[in-house]
């Protein structure tokens, strides 16, 4: 079975879009507060992950970058509201959903994606970077 978290604020969304989830065959863990969720994925392999905010209210950690670290494979939706002043854009997610949420919405995000290949993790979308910058010597004294 294919897990997925759900990290939405409002409960009526929150109970519509777990349902829409359960319909396409997940089992569905449902949070509403970044910290519960960073600490669910802790324990458990989620195979899809959505949530209505990129930020940690309580921590400085990037709730985004958090999931993606906890959860490599697993690619990540943000969910936004229609009137949201957001940049639709947002490093680290695999794709952006606007509430209200349909079922339809939500199955082509899955499976089709943005490109085609269905939704995938960020790394995969985004490309690994080629140099990590730390850990290496001091640019003055590298050759060139």
């Amino acid at each position: 079975m294919r897990c997925a978290l759900l990290i939405e604020h409002d409960p009526v969304a929150r109970g519509d879009i777990a349902a829409l989830l359960t319909s396409l065959g997940y089992i569905v863990a449902t949070t509403d507060s970044p910290r519960a969720a960073l600490n669910t994925a802790q324990a458990v392999r989620f195979d899809l992950i959505l949530t209505y905010t990129t930020f940690n209210a309580d921590d400085r950690r990037s709730v985004v970058g958090e999931m993606t670290r906890l959860a490599p494979q697993a690619p990540v939706i943000l969910l936004l509201d229609e009137k949201s002043h957001v940049a639709s854009h947002y490093t680290g997610c695999s794709a952006v959903l606007y509430k209200p949420v349909t079922l339809r919405s939500l199955r082509r995000v899955i499976e089709f994606g943005i490109d085609g290949n269905g939704a995938m993790p960020s790394f995969a979308t985004h490309g690994l970077p080629r140099e990590e910058r730390r850990r290496q010597g001091q640019r003055r004294l590298r050759p060139r």
